[in-house]
């Protein structure tokens, strides 16, 4: 019997707040390609600046 209740007690949605929904965040605007290539060319770039350090 208490399995029973703990286990529907999950089942069930709880309301959270003041006025039980969730506030939805906006979505983060899409990346283009340009600000993916500078991220790869910064990451690379610090990457064999570390790497040259070291073997240094």
């Amino acid at each position: 019997m208490r399995i029973e209740e703990s286990l529907s007690r999950e089942t069930h949605a709880r309301p959270f707040g003041r006025k039980g929904m969730a506030v939805t965040m906006p979505a983060a605007p899409r990346s283009s390609l340009v600000d993916d290539i500078k991220l790869f060319a910064l990451t690379f770039a610090c990457g064999f600046l570390f790497v040259s350090l070291y073997l240094a």
